[in-house]
């Protein structure tokens, strides 16, 4: 049987923004329809209020769901041009979180040459914690950190690289005899998924500005309109409290030197 190739096509940096756009045009009018709450968060939102669009350094789109709202999108979400990955079912990705990626597009890890999904919309969950989070969050922290070391990950590469590399293959030789990621998994999913409307606090716990994103839960419970590069999306109310929780001066712009995307992958589209 005769095969051929998949020829590939490098995206710049605008295409690439233009297909994160069309995927939240696609997820928005599909959370519109179904009643399903939704919100830009993280620097998604930063950029929505302090920029109008995408923060200039800045290259991704986060949003996040309070927990029922976020099991119904995954269990509901179809699409022809795009697909929903749930990486909770992934021994291989610390990541718990779902990402909605362009299907006949690739992300390739420039550190390691992996290619694990296309252009992509983060999807995080709220989800509630009770009054003495200190102690909850510890938990679940003690097991995310657990699932860490036995799972290889590329945001753990700082400057010196040649460790790093060491310490990623070290891991992917030990992976196979170390079971239990998925179970991990399973135990983190459980123990913060439980969702109860009277809960005092919430917050992402699976981003990545730890307790900072804890706040009082009803932050999360009203929703607006505003706008991102020139179209309305959806958005907490309380845009400034979690803002100012996460980043306290939130419209004061960075120093110079931090004004630097931190992602680090060549992006491809088919021809």
């Amino acid at each position: 049987m005769k095969t051929t190739s998949i020829q590939l096509r490098n995206l710049s940096d605008a295409e690439i923004k233009g297909i994160q756009m069309k995927i939240l045009e696609e997820i928005h009018g599909f959370c519109v329809e179904r009643n399903i709450r939704y919100s830009l968060s993280g620097g998604s939102l930063l950029g929505a209020v302090r920029h109008g669009g995408y923060i200039p350094w800045d290259d991704d789109i986060d949003l996040m769901m309070p927990r029922p709202d976020y099991e119904r999108f995954i269990m509901e979400f179809n699409s022809i041009d795009n697909e929903l990955l749930d990486l909770r079912k992934s021994a291989t990705c610390v990541e718990m979180f779902v990402k909605v990626s362009r299907r006949h597009t690739y992300m390739t890890d420039r550190t390691l040459g992996r290619t694990m999904w296309g252009v992509n919309v983060d999807v995080f969950p709220i989800d509630v914690v009770p009054s003495d989070y200190d102690n909850h969050y510890g938990i679940f922290q003690k097991y995310r950190d657990g699932l860490a070391i036995v799972c290889p990950y590329y945001r753990e590469m700082r400057n010196d690289r040649f460790k790093w590399m060491c310490k990623y293959f070290m891991k992917r030789m030990a992976h196979p005899l170390i079971p239990g990621c998925l179970k991990m998994k399973k135990k983190i999913d459980g123990l913060i998924s439980n969702w109860d409307e009277s809960s005092t606090f919430a917050g992402v716990l699976l981003g990545s500005y730890g307790k900072r994103e804890i706040m009082p839960a009803d932050i999360f419970s009203s929703y607006k309109n505003i706008d991102f590069e020139g179209e309305q999306f959806r958005a907490i109310e309380d845009a400034d409290s979690y803002l100012t929780g996460i980043y306290g001066n939130y419209m004061s712009l960075p120093p110079m030197e931090k004004r630097v995307t931190h992602h680090l992958y060549d992006v491809y589209i088919e021809l």
